[in-house]
């Protein structure tokens, strides 16, 4: 697995930004508990995007790259669970490379926590409200359970990955059921043989890569601060990027209903 000095030793920025959506309960509790769901976007839009957040949790970058995403495109449903039962990584833990990795371990193992339960849950009720199409991405380690998510069987999933991925390899990508778009840092390897790996899938949209060079891992998440100018140009083209992609898989898909 792949994973950057910054993913496990920087703390969360100060950034700021006042989120547009709201927290709502789960209709389905998983493994017997309640949890919650960050809601974003308007009610109306019939497609829905599953988004998970990097291991620090939700903070101000990260509501403002769900929001916006919300908007962009001609609308989305955006539906980001809140992955930690117990809470997000500590940040006394921050710059100790082992002690991350051991909790990420334990708290962010994608059968282990019932991931997919969460993230099932999150859909139908999406689902419930109106969505017929369903997206997911995720930032840093998000991406990395985005895209274990996408590589279920059965998962209803028309386009998975995001920006500054952790963990991702060919190995990672190799049973997803729908394309990948890929958006990397100045920090993280090469990812275009990732991208090339799945091409011989024939999906119905080809998979998409772009990589941002003058931006650190993180900034489309909590890691983030787009007081920063080159941050605020980058990110606001990831979540056009993620929107046009997002929007296009869609509307393929809407076009064989």
């Amino acid at each position: 697995m792949t994973l950057t000095d910054a993913c496990c030793n920087t703390e969360a920025t100060n950034a700021q930004w006042q989120a547009k959506g709201e927290d709502k309960v789960l209709s389905t509790k998983i493994d017997g508990h309640e949890r919650k769901v960050y809601r974003t976007g308007p009610k109306d839009s019939k497609r829905g995007v599953i988004a998970i957040h990097d291991p620090l949790g939700l903070h101000p970058t990260t509501f403002q790259v769900y929001d916006r995403l919300a908007v962009s495109n001609g609308g989305f449903q955006v539906a980001a669970p809140h992955m930690f039962k117990d809470g997000p990584v500590p940040s006394s833990l921050l710059g100790d490379r082992a002690a991350f990795w051991a909790w990420i371990g334990d708290n962010g193992d994608f059968k282990k926590n019932h991931f997919m339960e969460l993230i099932l849950a999150a859909v139908e009720d999406l689902r419930a409200d109106g969505c017929t199409t369903f997206s997911i991405f995720g930032q840093c380690w998000g991406a990395y359970i985005a895209i274990q998510a996408a590589s279920e069987a059965g998962q209803p999933f028309l386009a998975t990955g995001g920006p500054h991925p952790s963990f991702t390899t060919i190995e990672a990508v190799k049973n997803i059921k729908c394309p990948l778009i890929l958006l990397a840092s100045k920090d993280e390897a090469d990812m275009i043989p990732i991208i090339e790996s799945v091409m011989h899938n024939n999906f119905p949209v080809e998979s998409f890569h772009k990589r941002f060079d003058t931006v650190p891992h993180g900034w489309c998440g909590s890691r983030g601060d787009w007081s920063d100018p080159e941050q605020l140009k980058a990110g606001l083209e990831v979540v056009d990027l993620l929107g046009q992609y997002f929007a296009k898989v869609a509307a393929v898909a809407e076009s064989k209903q």
